[in-house]
């Protein structure tokens, strides 16, 4: 056998299945790396990060003074609670022992540490747990109850923080 001929067979049509497999992949990269840039595949958004304290502030609740919560920022992104071109950042949401959450708001807290504002490291805040409507109506928590805390990231739909805090 000779080992010459044999490596010569076909050798003119190695070249040009080479070319066209390389124009198409290039093609292929290109277009996927413009249609990224067209329709805004860029990287996915990610709620803040934020080391958060929650602790119990007023224990004894009696009708008209509502328990509260103190919020302490330990490290981490700044958490927007604030409404910035009228679009709400960020939710807190409180239920206590296992009921139905409701929405803690800016007009229940206007008054109480500049409100609900921003949270940023070092900052604390202590909020009234109100049960979610405009007038000054509050949660009823009893000692010994526990009260679930979450914080919500609504651009995302991520949780920042979820925390029991028992009274």
């Amino acid at each position: 056998m000779d080992f010459k001929k044999l490596f010569r067979k076909d050798e003119k049509a190695v070249s040009p299945v080479i070319g066209v497999i390389l124009m198409v992949a290039i093609t292929v990269i290109l277009a996927a790396a413009i249609g990224s840039s067209v329709f805004g595949m860029g990287p996915a958004k990610s709620a803040p990060q934020a080391s958060l304290d929650i602790k119990t502030g007023d224990k004894f609740v009696s009708g008209s003074s509502p328990a509260t919560i103190r919020i302490e920022h330990l490290g981490g992104d700044p958490i927007h609670f604030e409404t910035i071109q009228g679009v709400q950042k960020t939710k807190l949401m409180a239920s206590v022992s296992g009921k139905s959450s409701v929405k803690i708001t800016e007009a229940n807290n206007a008054d109480n540490d500049g409100g609900l504002g921003v949270l940023e490291v070092g900052s604390v805040k202590t909020l009234k747990l109100e049960n979610g409507t405009t007038s000054a109506s509050y949660l009823s928590v009893t000692p010994g109850e526990t009260v679930n805390i979450k914080i919500i990231d609504i651009e995302t739909n991520q949780l920042i923080c979820d925390k029991d805090v028992r009274f």
